[in-house]
């Protein structure tokens, strides 16, 4: 069953004026271009929110509560598990009358297709009737905006989201077209012709669904709005917001009078093109920064804390370097003695019971071993935690799982108790060494941006500095955040209680 009605201009500058009589910067909420809801300068970014997870749904209730109304998530994140939680919360929300939909502004994008979305593309090509105008990046991901994969993919998320009205819809990274069009070796003039043809037959069917009620207004995402105008995947607002205005007079409505609102792009301290790369303008001389600004287009900024500097990955934060009192050393041996004692004790028993090896499926101690002292920042170590420690230890366990007696599957879980203690213990002791090397380099990007900014903001965390000196810049309206953890909110939603600074340009030049 859907939620009814949708965010207001009115419900949501009720909401803002609550929350500044509580305390809240004036500032701290921001019109969303010509839409006319006001929204928090911080939104709640859903990037690999799932429904699984209990502190995801705990961050984003807290999110709420402390004054954040806009939530902006994907239909492809976590494969579409992003917004089941999201639409959970906001169904339960609403039917307990702690939550009132008018006050809150949802965002949602399509065009990647992946995962299930993968499965139904696959599916329908071979039944004969694909769905047109497909890009196939690479085996595991295609990308699409032709108007029936949009309709498709909007009716999908209105489900998961359990929304009768999305309030901005958004094409996800459209550009793909232009770097596969680039690959394939296509004069870079001819494939923008197509992709700006592209771009206004979405917008046409978009309009179509304003009309229908679906959406309240769209726009696009696209990570390469700030791009230098010769770069192959360079996209421009101006031209799209031309795309817009002839799709709203092809939908019988004045051109000026197009839903196109919003527009999301990438920015931090180390990557701001979109306000210093200047294309923009009959003159070229505005950045996108400054045309949405004139255009009245709402902006929403995303990945404001995890930077591409000079080939690397950098996490605009400060980390984690708790550990238990255990050298590396002892902590190894510790592992490795469980592991023998898997194969020495139990191995030969499990084996048959099994079906496969046993020996190998535990050797964490060993791989580990081999890794020290070579290991990066935490950034690289949570990469491989996630990516390669994790799934291969939930898969050994599932394995032993599945072909155990009774008898010795309580034998197994006995050992298994004992072993994820200390390999915990394991892993938190290589995160602290790797996170201590990530707070040199926070340490030395704090201690370049302090002269830049006012004394009472120089002791607080670099993720709240990074997040305040984006949110100050002229012509950005919300910083979306991933505050996946309750600690996450609790550290970024400090900042809607500041001021703007008065020279956001004095930080990004410390840099």
């Amino acid at each position: 069953m859907s939620v009814e009605g949708r965010a207001t201009s009115e419900a949501t500058r009720a909401w803002a004026d609550r929350f500044i009589r509580e305390g809240l910067a004036p500032s701290a909420y921001r019109r969303l271009g010509g839409t006319g809801l006001t929204v928090s300068a911080l939104g709640f970014g859903a990037y690999r929110v799932d429904a699984r997870t209990p502190a995801h749904r705990q961050a984003l209730e807290a999110a709420l509560e402390a004054g954040c109304n806009l939530i902006d998530t994907s239909t492809n994140y976590t494969d579409g598990e992003s917004e089941e939680c999201i639409g959970a919360l906001l169904q339960e929300g609403v039917s307990r009358g702690s939550l009132r939909r008018e006050e809150r502004v949802f965002v949602s994008k399509v065009g990647y297709v992946q995962g299930r979305n993968m499965e139904l593309a696959r599916e329908r090509e071979a039944s004969g009737d694909p769905f047109p105008g497909m890009v196939k990046i690479s085996e595991g991901c295609w990308h699409c905006i032709h108007p029936r994969f949009l309709e498709d993919q909007l009716t999908r998320s209105l489900q998961r989201l359990r929304l009768e009205r999305l309030d901005v819809c958004l094409l996800h990274n459209p550009e793909y077209f232009l770097e596969e069009a680039h690959r394939r070796g296509e004069e870079i003039e001819t494939a923008r012709g197509e992709f700006y043809g592209r771009i206004r037959a979405a917008f046409v069917h978009l309009e179509s669904e304003v009309q229908s009620a679906r959406i309240g207004w769209y726009g696009v995402s696209s990570n390469s709005f700030g791009a230098q105008q010769q770069a192959p995947d360079s996209t421009s607002l101006g031209r799209m917001l031309v795309q817009a205005s002839e799709a709203a007079a092809e939908a019988g409505l004045n051109g000026k009078d197009h839903h196109f609102a919003v527009a999301q792009l990438p920015m931090n301290l180390f990557e701001h093109t979109p306000w210093s790369v200047l294309k923009e303008g009959p003159a070229g001389n505005l950045s996108t920064l400054g045309l949405a600004s004139e255009a009245g287009i709402g902006v929403l900024v995303n990945r404001p804390l995890n930077a591409f500097h000079q080939g690397e990955l950098v996490r605009l934060a400060d980390f984690p370097m708790a550990a238990p009192d255990l050298s590396l050393r002892e902590s190894l041996n510790r592992v490795a003695a469980l592991e023998q004692e898997l194969d020495r004790e139990l191995g030969n028993r499990l084996q048959a019971g099994t079906k496969g090896k046993v020996t190998g499926w535990f050797d964490w101690a060993a791989q580990l071993e081999g890794a020290a002292g070579s290991l990066g920042g935490y950034e690289h170590w949570q990469a491989i935690q996630d990516h390669q420690i994790t799934p291969r230890l939930f898969h050994a366990v599932q394995a032993m799982r599945s072909g155990l007696s009774t008898e010795l599957a309580g034998v197994f879980e006995a050992w298994l108790e004992r072993y994820l203690r200390a390999l915990g213990d394991l892993l938190a002791i290589f995160r602290a060494d790797c996170a201590g090397r990530s707070q040199k380099r926070s340490d030395g990007i704090s201690t370049a941006l302090n002269p830049a900014l006012p004394e009472r903001l120089r002791r607080e965390t670099l993720s709240r500095k990074a997040l305040h000196a984006v949110a100050s810049v002229p012509g950005v309206t919300t910083v979306l955040n991933g505050m996946r953890q309750p600690q996450y909110v609790t550290d970024s939603l400090e900042i809607l209680k500041w001021e703007p600074l008065a020279d956001p340009e004095r930080i990004f030049r410390s840099l």
